[in-house]
Formats: structure tokens, C-alpha cells, sequence
């Protein structure tokens, strides 16, 4: 195996605030752009980015030189500066990656403990990799081995039963606001997959009027049927801010509203306030649309209360959950570390057979008179005797083995 070390390079809501993740972040239609030229640099990678992450999977044998070249990848291709983007980086590598990646696929690592959207991201990042280049076996096992985490968790643990997502708490949010939505008119701006989301936990949570609107209209009226709302041309936007009582956004456009649309919007009903959510990434609202005066403006952030109440209810279940990341890290591991081990056997028996080949060479030109069998005989006697030499070191290599005895192999041979 080539790649010595897996290399884990990005940012979350742990180390970066809400304005930095949103100039790093990726949408699908940059990803398409930003894969293969990510390649380039480092080799193969994946990209998880999600509305509290972004973060890059890799497989190097020169991890720090690695590091470097996402760093600047980052940098480069979002127009930030590298020293703005450094303090709010982490690294993982090898086990350490491993696991934060197991742990964030089985919403371990989320805002909101368990949240149930996640799995689904981490499989939607190797998809996304698998359709702009062939994702290499390393990282390829390691991302099946956290979507199996992710999906042991939800099966296996109450951490899955009546998971929160992120569009479900920002509807619980609203409510905790507002109280009952059964009076309210919802304006939902957005019909992808997230938007999907908060459509379906509005309706569970008995919303009076919900308006859908969407850039891609057929999509806007798709969604409006499924769940008995009224879809509204997307030009048609602020005809219907007038009305809201809520404003939800869930796209990735950033600065799809500014200060000036809302403020338009609350001139025809000044005494009437308008609750907006922002869950887009990057943010779609402007953050001064907040300062117009009766609007309460809140963003993914903004769902820690949420997120508390959640984590309270959710730490047993987690104790389970952190069980099964563990129980998968540790088959995972063992794969990973054996195949250092085949590597270096595959090595060793390439060197040996290039040395037999080399000093059959300079013993068949000494004994010029041999007949083609003779010449087989000892070809095949240097064959089987370079075979029976390796072949103890090889099996035991092959068992597991330290990082120590490997290198050790190395070392001796000059692999």
C-alpha cells in the first residue's frame, strides 16, 4: 500500500463560528468543480461539508506536506485567507480520523446529539467523489465502515428512535417561539433536500398555511403536493413575505434576502413581526435583515437550546452508540494495518524475485552448455528455494503484526 497514513483536514461548530463555516463550505454544484482539482493536489480525497462541517479524507504517505496542499486548496478555492482559515483547522490522522469520521457518521459529532441527517451526508460525499474520480480502496472501506457505524447506531441504539434533525429542531424552534403553528401562515423558501425536511416537520407539527417556493418551480410544486401546500412561483417571493408570519430558508444560495427585501416586506404590515430561520449554509438572509425593526432573525446557530434539551435526552442512548463507533474503528483498523503488512510482503517477495532473477541470469551465462531442461531445473530450484525463505516471514507478517516488526522489514531489506 502506497498511502501510509489516513489524513483528516477541516473545520466544524466545535473550533469555527458560523460566519467562517459558511465561506468554506461546498454546495453539490462546487464540489462537481472542486473534486477533481483537489485531486490534483493531494491524491484521493473526499469532502465531507455539511451545515456545521467541512472537512477533507485523504490517504498519504507524506501527511504533513498533505496538510499543507488542502490547506491551501481551502484557501484558494473559497478566497479566504490562509491565516484567517489556520485557527479554526484540526488534523487528524490514522485511528484518530478513523474515528471522527465513525463518530460523525453516527451523528455522535452533530450540533444536535444523534441528529438524523448526517448519515446520509457522509454517504452522499462518497457518492459525490465516486462520480468525479474512482475512489480508491482505503478511503472507500473507510467510508463504508462509518456509513455501517452510522446505520449499526440507528438500528441498534434509541440514539435512532425519533432522531431530531436539524430541520426538525429549528421547527421546534419556531414553536418554542411562537407556541402554536396551527394560526400560522409558513413561508418556506426552498425544496431540496433540506427543505424537504422542514416541510414534512412543519405538517407534523400541525402548521395552518404552508407556502413553498423554489427557483426550480417543479420542484416547489412536487413538494407542495406531497404535503397539501400551496407552491408559489419563486418571483413571486415578495408578494408573499408580506403575509408570513414565518420565513424559513433552506437553500444554497448565500445572500439569497437581504436587508432591504425584508425590510420592503415589513413596510405594508409594520405592527405585524415576522420569525425568520436561516438554515441555509452559507447563510441565505443577510444577518442586518435582523436589525429591521419587528423581525427576529435566527440561524443554525441559534439551536443550541434545542441541541441542550436534545443532548439531555440522548446521553445514555450515546454511551451505546460511542460502543458500536468503537466495535467498527477496531475492524476497521485491522484491515487498515494489514494491509501495511501485504505492502511490505509484496515488496519483500518483489525484491527477492528481481535478486533471483538477476544472479539466475549471471549463473546461466557461466554454464553455457546446458540443455532448456537443465536450464528449467534450475530456474525452478531458485524459485522454490526463494518461495521457502519468505515464505515463514511472510505468513507471520501477514498475522497481525507491529508497526515495529513492519518497518523493522523494511529497514533490514531496503524496501
Amino acid at each position: 500500500m502506497g498511502a501510509a497514513h489516513i489524513l483528516l483536514v477541516g473545520l466544524s461548530h466545535h473550533t469555527a463560528p458560523l460566519n467562517v463555516r459558511e465561506k468554506v463550505s461546498f454546495s453539490r454544484t462546487q464540489l462537481e468543480e472542486a473534486l477533481p482539482a483537489l485531486r490534483k493536489r493531494v491524491g484521493d480525497s473526499i469532502i465531507v461539508s455539511t451545515c456545521n462541517r467541512t472537512e477533507v479524507y485523504t490517504a498519504t504517505s507524506a501527511p504533513a506536506k498533505t496538510r499543507d496542499h488542502i490547506v491551501g486548496f481551502l484557501s484558494e478555492f473559497h478566497g479566504i485567507y490562509e491565516k484567517t482559515l489556520a485557527p479554526h483547522l484540526f488534523e487528524e490522522r490514522d485511528a484518530d480520523a478513523a474515528r471522527h469520521l465513525f463518530r460523525v457518521a453516527s451523528g455522535l459529532d452533530s450540533f444536535i446529539l444523534g441528529e438524523s441527517e448526517v448519515l446520509g451526508q457522509v454517504r452522499n460525499a462518497l457518492t459525490a467523489s465516486s462520480d468525479a474520480h474512482r475512489v480508491e480502496v482505503p478511503l472507500s472501506r473507510l467510508f463504508h465502515g462509518a456509513i455501517r457505524s452510522g446505520r449499526r447506531v440507528r438500528d441498534e441504539t434509541d440514539i435512532g428512535r425519533n432522531a431530531l434533525s436539524v430541520s426538525f429542531a429549528g421547527v421546534r424552534l419556531v414553536q418554542k417561539e411562537l407556541g402554536d403553528l396551527g394560526r400560522l401562515h409558513v413561508l418556506l423558501v426552498g425544496a431540496g433536500e433540506a427543505g424537504k425536511l422542514v416541510a414534512r416537520a412543519l405538517r407534523t407539527s400541525g402548521v395552518g398555511r404552508l407556502t413553498v417556493t423554489n427557483r426550480t418551480h417543479e420542484r416547489a410544486v412536487e413538494l407542495a403536493r406531497d404535503l397539501a401546500a400551496d407552491p408559489v412561483p419563486f418571483e413571486d417571493m415578495p408578494r408573499y413575505l408580506d403575509s408570513a408570519d414565518v420565513l424559513i430558508t433552506a437553500t444554497e444560495v448565500p445572500g439569497l434576502l437581504g436587508r432591504d427585501d425584508i425590510s420592503n416586506a415589513m413596510h405594508s404590515r409594520p405592527q405585524k413581526p415576522m420569525f425568520v430561520l436561516d438554515l441555509g449554509m452559507p447563510r441565505n438572509v443577510a444577518p442586518e435583515a435582523g436589525d429591521v425593526h419587528n423581525v427576529r432573525l435566527y440561524n443554525i446557530d441559534d439551536l443550541s437550546a434545542i441541541a441542550e434539551e436534545n443532548l439531555q435526552l440522548r446521553k445514555s442512548a450515546a454511551r451505546d452508540a460511542e460502543r458500536i463507533v468503537e466495535e467498527e474503528l477496531s475492524r476497521f483498523m485491522r484491515w487498515w494495518e494489514s494491509q501495511e503488512a501485504v505492502s511490505a510482503v509484496k515488496q519483500l517477495q518483489e525484491r527477492a524475485e528481481a535478486v533471483r532473477l538477476k544472479e539466475l541470469e549471471r549463473a546461466l551465462r557461466k554454464l553455457k552448455d546446458l540443455t532448456p531442461e537443465q536450464r528449467e531445473t534450475i530456474d525452478a530450484l531458485t524459485r522454490a528455494l526463494t518461495r521457502r525463505l519468505l515464505h515463514d516471514p511472510s505468513v507471520t507478517l501477514k498475522q497481525p503484526a507491529s508497526k515495529q516488526h513492519i518497518q523493522a522489514l523494511r529497514d533490514l531489506f531496503k524496501l
